[in-house]
């Protein structure tokens, strides 16, 4: 058959095809709701208090005092928001790295949430001072509105999972000089992002999902610190404290701002987000200052507490229970590695060194060097009324009797050796008390026992032992680093438990000590 003779046979079938395409697509088009509106008005949120009042300029401060702020203005619908679980439909290795973090329980473990509830108790006047903690611990809560006196807005899985994948991937602006949550987050792109095509359409056609989570600004934004920089400063005021004068309390971005890994284009994700971080970090002492050949969201930091798979199912309740979308075997195994990855960071980070040694008749000087050598920021970092490091120094003689000890037993007991050489903040309240369980609206002052080891420095501690009359050489001297990321203080006075805190051995140094008795 011609081919003229073939379109006249099939063209009948043609035109009849061609109409009902058509119609089909004018159907589908004409059946498809229209977007829905983004956002919700701060007037539609019942009971939505804002007891600090506008800014200088008259501007309403919705989250004050944390510096969180809503790229569109408007709060969010929870209801609308995708939770990490769905984001792990797709992205399985990603969601299952991110729920063994710190990140997936910052508004989840127990302790941040018995310490949260405290403070508020604490300061019954105005419980919205708590938006100070929940901007970086529970954004999605903050923009949706429940962080209030009078809760009026429902919970959803999205609400639940700390800090998630669209926190980081809807940010448009952050500012880590400034800190205190002082990031930008467009959570509205993730609600209208709801109305566009899903599932097998939107791998066919990702434009919208793209413009939603990979938008110019914020993907240059997630290779940046000032990102990381945004929660990880913590500067207390009369907004958020008794302090008149303001108290920089946690400082890690300015820590690494002024360092020499800055200078060497080495970011906070370099390390913390390296599929290796320990090897990383290795590297870089080694002098290889190559980016990670692939980033993990395990965002693997110090807290080792909560990645303590020993604990067996006190760590589960500790983390506030399973994250939606995880069951018990994927949460353990990836716990497992989280555990792993942690305990090899945190090693990495530390050294010891003898630097002199001489015994007189007054007894023995050891001069004992305590070395930042991994860490892009001090050593230790955070909010350190908690967080601290201390040095156990231990002498024993020939024959194996110990003739001098500083710290070590007391503090592996959870009780603090005020003798022991201690890298730690006290917070103090208006009549100069310490406040050991974290009490930030009370804290007036915050001070340092001992300043914390800048990146690539030291601090020398010189001992002066006054020895036993006839103690004999040779002496062997066991040096160990500890670290430990809470006071146990803090968890009998928030959490009502009795909880021995265990320490962590960060470096150790061993060895025997030249004879020369006088």
């Amino acid at each position: 058959m011609k081919l003229k003779s073939q379109l006249r046979y099939h063209a009948r079938a043609l035109v009849v095809g061609a109409i009902l395409a058509a119609t089909l697509v004018l159907s589908l088009i004409w059946m498809t709701p229209a977007a829905r509106p983004v956002g919700v008005a701060m007037k539609d949120i019942p009971f939505y208090r804002l007891p600090f009042g506008p800014d200088d300029a008259g501007t309403e401060r919705p989250f004050w005092p944390s510096r969180l702020q809503s790229h569109s203005g408007q709060f969010s619908d929870p209801d609308r928001l995708p939770s990490a679980a769905e984001c792990g439909n797709c992205h399985q290795r990603e969601f299952q790295e991110w729920a063994g973090s710190l990140h997936a329980i910052a508004d989840r473990d127990l302790i941040y949430e018995a310490t949260v509830e405290a403070n508020e108790n604490a300061d019954k006047r105005h419980p919205e001072r708590a938006r100070f903690c929940e901007g970086c611990h529970a954004p999605a809560e903050m923009l949706s509105g429940r962080v209030n006196r009078f809760v009026s807005v429902g919970p959803s899985d999205a609400l639940t999972e700390g800090v998630a994948c669209i926190t980081c991937h809807t940010a448009t602006h952050a500012d880590g000089e400034a800190g205190n949550g002082a990031i930008t987050l467009a959570y509205g792109r993730a609600e209208a992002e709801r109305d566009a095509p899903q599932g097998a359409a939107l791998l066919a056609d990702p434009r919208a999902h793209l413009n939603a989570f990979a938008a110019p600004e914020t993907t240059a934004l997630l290779k940046s610190a000032q990102l990381c920089g945004s929660c990880h400063v913590e500067i207390y005021d009369m907004s958020n404290s008794r302090a008149e004068v303001a108290q920089p309390v946690q400082t890690t971005f300015l820590e690494w701002q002024s360092s020499w890994y800055a200078r060497q284009g080495i970011t906070c994700q370099d390390c913390h987000m390296a599929s290796d971080p320990a090897a990383q970090v290795m590297a870089i002492r080694a002098g290889n200052t190559a980016k990670p050949e692939r980033y993990s969201h395990r965002f693997v930091g110090g807290n080792h507490l909560l990645t303590d798979t020993g604990l067996g199912d006190a760590l589960s309740v500790l983390r506030g229970g399973m994250l939606p979308g995880m069951d018990a075997a994927t949460t353990k195994a990836t716990l497992d590695v989280q555990s792993r990855q942690t305990t090899a960071l945190l090693r990495s980070a530390a050294g010891l060194e003898l630097r002199a040694s001489n015994r007189d008749a007054d007894g023995l000087h050891l001069d004992i060097a305590v070395q930042n050598l991994g860490a892009g920021h001090n050593l230790p970092t955070g909010v350190n009324d908690q967080k601290h490091i201390w040095l156990e120094v231990v002498l024993t003689d020939p024959t194996g009797a110990e003739v001098f000890r500083s710290g070590g037993a007391a503090e592996r007991l959870g009780v603090e050796d005020p003798a022991a050489v201690t890298w730690i903040e006290h917070f103090l309240d208006s009549k100069g008390r310490r406040l050991s369980d974290h009490l930030t609206f009370s804290t007036a002052k915050v001070v340092w026992m001992r300043k914390p080891i800048p990146p690539r420095g030291e601090d020398v501690v010189r001992y002066d032992v006054a020895l036993p009359d006839g103690t004999a050489g040779p002496l062997h001297l066991s040096v160990k680093l500890f670290y430990r990321i809470a006071l146990p203080e803090l968890i009998f006075t928030n959490l009502r438990r009795d909880m021995a805190l265990p320490s962590f051995t960060m470096a150790e140094l061993s060895v025997d000590l030249p004879d020369s008795s006088p």
